[in-house]
C-alpha cells in the first residue's frame, strides 16, 4: 500500500505544480510516450484558463479538448527544417501568444531556435500560465546540453526550466517488451553558475525504482528541500511557510487519482480512466476545495478527500 501512494503521489506532485503555474519540460527517447503524456498533462488545467499550443504537426489532443469545454487555441507553425513556407515560424508562434495574455503555453516539442523564444516567455513570466512542452533527451543534464550547448539559449535563461519530467521505456525482466515509463521528476535549482550538473543544479523529486515498478519521493519531498515547491506555496495564503500543508495537498491530489483508478475497477469502467471523466473529476475537486475551506477555513483534506469519495461513488454506480 505504501508503494502504492507513493505512485498515486507522484500523479498528485503533477497536478500541484500545474496549478502552480510552473515551467515544465517533458524529455524522452524516440517513441518513450512524452507527446502522450504532455497530452495527459493538459487535462490537469483548469478549464477556465485558455491553452495556447505551438506544434508544426499537430499531434497533441486539441480537438478532443475543445470537444470537453476546454478555451484551447492551436497554432500549427513551420517545421524547424522547413525553407520555403507561408507558415510562421515556431519562435514567431511563441512570441504571438504573449500578445493573447494570460494563457497556457504548451509547446509540442522543442527543436530550435523556438526554444530561445519560449525561454523569453518562461524567463519573463509572460504566459503567467503553466508553461510545458517536450524535448527529445534522456536525462535532465541532456536537456541542459541540448538547450544550451547545440540551441543557443543563455545559461542564465535555462534556469527558467522549474522541473524536467523524464519519459523512457524500461525494458521488461524477460527482454520481450519495452514498458513506458516515467523515470524522473526533477527540479532546476537557480543557484549555480556554470554547470549545472557539476554545482548540484539537478534535484531529483521523485525518482523510479526498477524492483518495484514505481516513482519514489526523494529526501527533497519527504522533508521539504524543493525550491519549487515552497515557490509554488508562497503564492498560496494555505501553504506558505507550511511545509506539512504542501505534502497534505499533493497527497491529498494522488489520492483522488488513485480513487478514480481504484472505482473505476471495482465498476469495471474503464471508461472512468478518460478524459471525458477526469476532467469531471478534475472539476469536482476543485469545487469541493473551494466548499470545505468556506466552510471550515482552510483546505480540510480529509474532509475534501471524503467529500469526493462520496461523490465518485455514486459517479460509479451511475456510470
Amino acid at each position: 500500500m505504501k508503494n502504492k501512494m507513493l505512485t498515486a503521489e507522484a500523479a498528485g506532485l503533477l497536478s500541484f505544480l500545474v496549478d502552480g503555474t510552473r515551467t515544465l519540460l517533458v524529455c524522452g527517447t524516440r517513441s518513450s510516450g512524452k507527446t502522450s503524456f504532455l497530452g495527459a498533462l493538459m487535462v490537469e488545467i483548469m478549464r477556465k484558463y485558455r491553452i495556447i499550443t505551438i506544434e508544426d504537426t499537430l499531434e497533441l489532443p486539441g480537438k478532443s479538448l475543445r470537444e470537453l469545454g476546454f478555451n484551447i487555441q492551436q497554432i500549427k507553425v513551420a517545421a524547424a527544417l522547413a525553407r520555403e513556407t507561408t507558415e510562421m515560424s515556431a519562435a514567431d508562434g511563441i512570441r504571438s501568444t504573449l500578445r493573447l495574455g494570460d494563457s497556457a503555453l504548451i509547446v509540442g516539442e522543442v527543436r530550435s531556435k523556438e526554444a530561445i523564444a519560449l525561454y523569453e516567455a518562461m524567463r519573463i513570466g509572460a504566459a503567467a500560465n503553466v508553461v510545458a512542452g517536450t524535448i527529445h533527451s534522456d536525462s535532465p543534464y541532456g536537456v541542459y546540453d541540448r538547450v544550451v550547448n547545440d540551441i543557443g539559449v543563455p545559461k542564465t535563461s535555462f534556469k527558467a526550466t522549474d522541473v524536467i519530467i523524464v519519459a523512457n521505456p524500461i525494458r521488461s525482466a524477460d527482454g520481450l517488451r519495452r514498458n513506458r515509463r516515467i523515470t524522473q521528476i526533477t527540479e532546476v535549482r537557480k543557484h549555480w553558475e556554470d554547470d549545472p550538473l557539476r554545482e548540484n543544479g539537478f534535484m531529483d523529486l521523485m525518482k523510479y525504482n526498477a524492483k518495484t515498478d514505481i516513482l519514489e519521493a526523494t529526501d527533497a519531498i519527504i522533508s521539504g528541500e524543493s525550491e519549487i515547491l515552497k515557490a509554488v506555496a508562497a503564492n498560496f495564503k494555505e501553504f506558505a511557510g507550511n511545509w506539512e500543508a504542501v505534502r497534505d495537498n499533493i497527497a491529498l491530489r494522488g489520492k483522488t487519482k488513485k480513487a478514480i483508478l481504484e472505482y473505476s475497477l471495482k465498476a469495471e469502467n474503464p471508461g472512468m480512466l478518460e478524459a471525458p471523466f477526469v476532467v469531471k473529476a478534475n472539476d469536482k475537486f476543485h469545487l469541493l476545495a473551494e466548499s470545505v475551506k468556506g466552510e471550515v477555513g482552510y483546505l480540510d483534506p480529509k474532509r475534501i478527500f471524503y467529500e469526493f469519495e462520496e461523490w465518485i461513488k455514486k459517479e460509479a454506480k451511475r456510470v
